[in-house]
Order: structure tokens, then sequence, then C-alpha cells
């Protein structure tokens, strides 16, 4: 499913790169510089920008427009285009990820182990995003002091923290919270007293040859010899789940799992306590999904509220 979001961004992100419109002059501008339009563009009305019109709108359209800004010539502006259109699609693959585990996986679907399509999708969109974002700033500044004297160039510093903040996060989480999580998990047996919860349910999930348990109105069944159940995975069902309500909508009724050893029973409010390690991996994945959030506010100020 996370690979069907990922076309459809693709996708729009192409239609937008295809209608991308061309530069006209405002009174925006003109009253912000206190110049005529003729100072930045060629033409009376607008249109092609002059070396200055191309220095305005480097420097986030501050005036005068000096302090480093870069101007790229014909050729290497649609090398930036294109440079750029990477930059977003990774962009919208992360943030696309930490949006979909977030709102519909919840990040209780990764505290087993993080799932190894996330992770790599996460990896490799980062540092797409870290690359391009190099090339891009090196695309647009000449001098480092435009990151720290310049209203642009501070809402990009910003972004760049944050950036920097939600990597290292994300390395804490891949390199060391996760294997601990994992081997937490190894180390979860049945339940003596027969009395199972959602973590200790959920390590039964069919995979890695373990066993293949469901619940179902507060019992726990054994579906491991059920060859409709290989590996944990019943057409949309998997194992390690309470399935109460499934199988009450499903085709067929409880006839199925009467034949089935019941192992024990189910308590769904009982919880074990967090370690240390799942207060730190709920902790980043909360503040990732913040930082989210100020990303896409601080993009908005940057492109349009400077």
């Amino acid at each position: 499913m996370a690979s069907k979001y990922a076309i459809t961004f693709i996708q729009l992100l192409i239609i937008l790169a295809l209608f991308h419109s061309h530069s006209e002059a405002t009174p925006e501008y003109s009253n912000r510089s206190e110049q005529s339009c003729k100072v930045c563009h060629v033409g009376e009305m607008g249109g092609k920008l002059t070396e200055t019109g191309l220095s305005f709108a480097a420097s986030g359209y501050e005036w005068p427009p000096e302090g480093g800004y870069r101007v790229l010539g014909f050729i290497k502006k649609p090398v930036r285009f294109v440079i750029g259109l990477i930059h977003i699609v990774s962009a919208f693959l992360w943030f696309g990820t930490i949006l979909y585990v977030h709102m519909l996986l919840k990040p209780a679907y990764a505290e087993k182990g993080l799932p190894k399509g996330e992770v790599r999708l996460g990896m490799i969109s980062m540092s797409l995003v870290g690359i391009t974002g190099i090339l891009l700033t090196i695309s647009r500044i000449k001098s480092i002091d435009v990151l720290f004297t310049s209203p642009w160039g501070i809402v990009l510093s910003t972004k760049i923290a944050i950036y920097i903040i939600m990597i290292s996060s994300a390395a804490i989480i891949v390199f060391f919270i996760g294997p601990k999580l994992k081997e937490k998990l190894t180390s979860i047996s049945k339940p003596p007293d027969g009395i199972y919860d959602p973590l200790s349910l959920s390590f039964f999930d069919g995979t890695n040859g373990r066993d293949s348990l469901l619940a179902y109105k507060n019992k726990v069944y054994d579906v491991s010899v059920l060859k409709l159940w290989k590996n944990g995975k019943h057409m949309r069902h998997s194992a390690g789940n309470d399935l109460t309500e499934a199988l009450s909508n499903a085709p067929h009724g409880f006839e199925k799992l009467e034949a089935l050893d019941v192992v024990g029973t189910y308590d769904s409010t009982k919880s074990p306590p967090k370690s240390i390690h799942q207060r730190i991996f709920y902790f980043v994945a909360y503040m990732n999904l913040i930082l989210v959030y100020v990303v896409l506010l601080t993009i908005s100020y940057w492109r349009w509220g400077i």
C-alpha cells in the first residue's frame, strides 16, 4: 500500500512540473524593492528576468539583492530543476512513510520490530533529501554567511537544523532502539498463567518459526495447523491479533475455530509496563511526526511568507 501512495505522489509531482508557471512582475515585489518593474524584468509588463531580477529572486526577494547569492546560467537551471524534483519526491516518500505509519498503522505497528521495507524506504529517501538539499543550497548561495544574515537564509538554516534532528533520531531508532525492541520480543514466551495481553499475543504472528495464535471472544486459539494460515497470514488477516470483530464479518463462522486448541485467554486491558527503550521509541516517533508538520510550516513560510 505504501508503494501505491508513492506512485500517486510521483504522478502528482510530474503534473505540477509540467504546469510550472513562468515568472511575472507583481506590484508586491516592486513595492518591496521600491524599484520599477524594468529593473528586474526585460519587458515593462514582466516576463523574462534580468540579471538583477534573478539575483532578487535568489536572495529570497530581499532588496538590495547582495550577500553572496548565486545566479545560475541557462544550462545549469534545468539541472537544478531535476535535482529539485528528486529532492521533493524524496521528501514526499520520507514524510509520507512517517504519516502512513502514524495515522494508519500507528507506532505500535513497528514496536515489535522495524519493518524492513519502511526502514529501507526511509533511509534511501532521507539520504536523497540530504544530498539533493546540499546541491540545491550550493546552487543558491556563494557564501555560507547568507544562511545567517538574511531572513531567507535563516529560514533555510532552520529547515536544515530540523533535518539534522530527524536523521539523528532516525539513526538512534534504527541502530540502537530497534535492535533492543527486537531483543525484548525474542525473550517473550507463552505466559505461564495462560493470560495473553496485546504485546505477548502479537509475538506469536507465525513468522520466523513462531506459532500462529489469534484471539476470539477473549480466548486464544492456535491456528498453526491450518494450511490457510501459513506464515501467520490468511487473506488480509494476520495472526497475533484479536480477530473477534473480523471473524464476525467473515463468510464463515466460529465453527472453523471449534476444532482448534484453546491455548489461553485474552485480556486486552492487561498491559506490561513499557521499557525505557519502548518509551524512547514512542517519544521519537511522535517527535518526528510533529517535526514533519514543523518542516511543512517552515517551507510554507519560506516560500510564501518571506
